[in-house]
Order: structure tokens, then C-alpha cells, then sequence
């Protein structure tokens, strides 16, 4: 038989924990150096004050163009009325204040001599006479419409007789553009558009607009 030997157990040893002290948190104050702020210039450059946006200057002095509830294009312009009857008016109320003060100055006159009073005579007269030649101004307007041309809406002529060709313009010795042509068997100035000054170039802007006119207009109806 197998004997066995008795051993001795082994023996566990208990250590006992170490203390050990935590290390003591020490509060630090930490200061910040404050940074220097750069501040850049922006340049900014200088703006022009803008006009407003609702102002616009209207390059077409007395002079407008718009289209027609009849399908024609209207045209609207400034004329000078060159009628005999404005030549009677001026004559007529040049004479009347020129007489009455011509009266007042040869018998009712303050002044004795008669040199003064003879060119305040003339002074006077010259002053009302520029005030009354004053040329009278109006408007004029011309209708264009698939079949007629129509001046001041009274004024109606056809474009079936019109067999020849359509009305032109043509200059005239003083600058204004005249149109004209055959209407019928007779040849008719249907109208002058006359320009005012020297810079003045309203008559031909016109021309070209009734060309346009005639030629949208009418093109479309002859074919």
C-alpha cells in the first residue's frame, strides 16, 4: 500500500494596506496678459449721392407717342399757330396800349420836356410790341390706324386713296419737316412740324415716329 506522507498547508499571509497621503491640491491663480486689440481703418471710398429712383428727366420735351384703344399709334407735339388771326389780335392790343399811353405821356405827363417824353414814348412802344409778338403755341396730334390718318381727330384721310405712295416729309428753307403727298388726284400738305430754336430737333424724332407708324401699321394691311 501507498502511504502517504502528510504535508502542512501552506499558510496565507495577511499584509496589512499602507496609508498612503493624497497629495494636497494646491489652487494656482492663473492670469491672463490681456492681448492688444488691432483695430484696421477700413477706407471706405465716397459714394456720390444717387438721384431718386422715381425721378427720371424726360428726354422728349412736349412731344409724347402711345398707342390707341383703335389699334393706331397717337402722336402728340408742340406747334406754333401761325394763323392770321393772331397777327389782327397783336395789332390790335399793341395799338390800344400803346395809344392810351401815348395820351397819358403827351397830356397828362408830369415831365414838361418833350424829348423825354417822346422816348419814353418810344420805349414803351418797342416793350409792348415784344410782349404781343410772342408767337401763340399749341398742341397738335396725329393718329395713325390700320386704314386712315387722322389730324386733331377731325381731319380723316384714307389709305385706299392713297395710290401713289404714302405721305413723306420733306425740309423746308427754315429747318421744319412738311409732310405731304397725293391723296386722290390733288396734292396735300397734311401738316408742318416746326422746330423752335436753332437745337431744336423735334420735327425730324417726328418723322422717323410716323414712318415707324405708316410702315408697322400699314405694311400689315396692304398685304
Amino acid at each position: 500500500m501507498h502511504r502517504y506522507a502528510p504535508s502542512a498547508r501552506p499558510q496565507r499571509r495577511f499584509h496589512a494596506p499602507r496609508l498612503v497621503s493624497r497629495p494636497i491640491a494646491v489652487p494656482r491663480a492663473v492670469t491672463r496678459a490681456r492681448l492688444p486689440v488691432v483695430r484696421r481703418a477700413v477706407f471706405e471710398p465716397a459714394l456720390l449721392p444717387l438721384p431718386p429712383a422715381e425721378f427720371q428727366p424726360d428726354p422728349y420735351v412736349d412731344y409724347g407717342r402711345m398707342l390707341t384703344e383703335e389699334g393706331g399709334i397717337l402722336i402728340a407735339y408742340k406747334d406754333l399757330d401761325l394763323r392770321l388771326r393772331h397777327t389782327v389780335w397783336r395789332v390790335i392790343a399793341w395799338s390800344c396800349f400803346t395809344g392810351s399811353e401815348g395820351w397819358f405821356l403827351r397830356d397828362h405827363s408830369p415831365v414838361q420836356s418833350s424829348w423825354i417824353n417822346l422816348a419814353c414814348f418810344v420805349i414803351v412802344a418797342l416793350v409792348n410790341w415784344l410782349i404781343v409778338r410772342k408767337p401763340v403755341e399749341l398742341y397738335r396730334q396725329i393718329e395713325i390706324r390700320p386704314d386712315c390718318l387722322i389730324l386733331e381727330g377731325a381731319e380723316v384721310f384714307w389709305r385706299r386713296f392713297m395710290e401713289s405712295g404714302w405721305p413723306s416729309f420733306k425740309p423746308d428753307q427754315e429747318g421744319n419737316q412738311v409732310l405731304c403727298g397725293i391723296y386722290g388726284t390733288r396734292y396735300v400738305e397734311y401738316l408742318t412740324a416746326r422746330r423752335f430754336d436753332e437745337f431744336d430737333r423735334m420735327p425730324k424724332v417726328f418723322a422717323a415716329h410716323m414712318q415707324d407708324a405708316m410702315r408697322q401699321l400699314w405694311t400689315t394691311t396692304h398685304m
